[in-house]
């Protein structure tokens, strides 16, 4: 919707422009002069009127190129902001599931060792398997 004030802008001239041309048109026929000078002043007039369209088309495709290039950068920005901050979550996500992995080590050792000291013969006395059958 921001577009609004620029095609406004541009109806705007396109009509003027119109406008103008029509009047000229209208005046140059109705002005008091031989029909070889009043083809000369239309052809005149027309190419005056081509030159300055010829003039705005070129400014409206600079400004198009230039909003063209504004939004390309602003979308350039926009994704390098996304992958910036999509890494630092990537890098936080990883140090917490490298802190979960080592919780859960250090979880599982200590069942190991509550599990090892509850069987006899096995982790009560600080003996290994080994040295349980050797002594059965």
């Amino acid at each position: 919707m921001s577009n609004n004030g620029q095609n406004n802008g541009l109806t705007m001239v396109f009509a003027f422009f119109t406008g103008f041309m029509a009047g000229a048109v209208v005046s140059l026929l109705y002005a008091p002069s031989s029909g070889k000078e009043t083809r000369q002043k239309i052809r005149d007039t027309s190419i005056d009127a081509k030159n300055r369209t010829v003039e705005l088309a070129h400014q409206a495709a600079s400004s198009a190129r230039e909003g063209a290039q504004t939004l390309v950068e602003q979308g350039k920005e926009s994704v390098h902001d996304i992958v910036d901050t999509s890494k630092e979550r990537l890098h936080e996500a990883g140090e917490q599931v490298k802190t979960a992995v080592e919780a859960g080590r250090k979880v599982s050792a200590d069942v190991r060792a509550k599990i090892a000291e509850s069987i006899p013969g096995v982790g009560g006395n600080g003996g290994t398997d080994e040295e349980a059958t050797d002594k059965a």
